[in-house]
């Protein structure tokens, strides 16, 4: 399975892919457009933001939900997770935004209540510098959907700068290193999928996150070239509608 991640997924569709619409948050935050348009950056290895999570609000972002996409959501106050469960169909599939670089972290307080054998998807998505130890409490959280992984922190490169995410090619060994601890350090645990994302721009790039053992492939840096993308898709899942 292939996703548009957000937040490309909010603007692009495809047959062969799961739209990640959001990130949502309890309130409206902010102008999406204008923040994309203002701080999405390519760069030789990926692109870089300081969107800051953007967004119209979760009571807007219940409107995307439909059977074929998944909308992702965070808190960026604690105990909202709380008040978006009461909101939030049971049935909708989700992506909790667990690691974005661009807001405060927070306790991950009350993540629980949303897996349920309702939803098809309801997905972590996690930091690139997650530990084993992050790994395991939100397995045992009841999570079995895994994204690894989100945006580096700029800061993680160089503490002189300022707050932003790096995504793109540089991804590319923290997924991996995450992959291989998920298939290492916790086999006992069943139906872990993996979805692996971070500069997927090429079958090549597929291939390789495959081959070290993810399920899924999300896909954001090769939006930058729609086009190229698009026929990516449409040779590798030529049949499916």
């Amino acid at each position: 399975m292939f996703f548009i991640s957000a937040p490309f997924g909010n603007y692009i569709h495809h047959k062969n892919a799961i739209s990640v619409h959001g990130t949502f948050t309890l309130r409206p935050q902010g102008n999406r457009f204008w923040a994309v348009l203002k701080t999405l950056r390519p760069t030789r290895d990926g692109w870089t933001n300081r969107l800051g999570l953007p967004n119209p609000g979760i009571y807007h972002g219940i409107t995307k939900i439909t059977e074929d996409n998944v909308i992702s959501i965070a808190e960026v106050n604690r105990n909202e997770f709380q008040k978006m469960n009461k909101i939030i169909p049971k049935t909708a599939s989700l992506e909790l935004n667990l690691s974005c670089p661009n807001t405060k972290y927070l306790p991950w307080d009350h993540i629980r209540q949303f897996p349920n054998k309702d939803r098809k998807w309801c997905i972590a998505k996690m930091s690139p510098l997650s530990t084993p130890e992050e790994i395991e409490y939100v397995l045992n959280q009841g999570y079995r959907q895994l994204h690894f992984s989100n945006t580096l922190p700029m800061t993680h490169l160089d503490r002189t700068s300022h707050a932003g995410g790096l995504s793109g090619k540089t991804l590319i060994p923290y997924t991996k290193r995450l992959i291989s601890i998920v298939k290492t350090d916790f086999k006992s645990y069943k139906r872990i999928e993996i979805i692996a994302g971070g500069g997927v721009t090429s079958e090549e790039d597929i291939h390789e996150y495959l081959q070290e053992g993810a399920n899924h492939i999300s896909i954001g840096t090769g939006w930058f070239r729609p086009f190229r993308t698009r026929k990516l898709l449409n040779q590798i899942l030529p049949n499916n509608d």
